[in-house]
């Protein structure tokens, strides 16, 4: 169960989650999809989160923002 599946549920919300989060990566791009997120790199591998926090784990992890900021920025509004 994704805790934060009531913010971030809905192409309209995933959509903003991923414009949000894309800012920080100047090298990957994110993508809502039905389900959750893609997160591409340029070489072309692509992981794909079905969950906030599998998202965030993967935008932390390239982008150098903590998990704390990731989860704020993503949850803005």
């Amino acid at each position: 169960m994704d805790w934060a599946a009531d913010q971030v549920s809905g192409p309209r919300r995933r959509s903003a989650v991923a414009r949000r989060l894309s800012t920080v990566l100047s090298r990957h791009t994110i993508r809502a999809i039905p389900s959750g997120w893609t997160v591409s790199s340029p070489t072309g591998s692509a992981t794909v989160c079905r969950t906030f926090d599998q998202l965030v784990d993967v935008v932390t992890a390239t982008s150098g923002l903590t998990r704390d900021e990731a989860v704020a920025l993503g949850l803005a509004h």
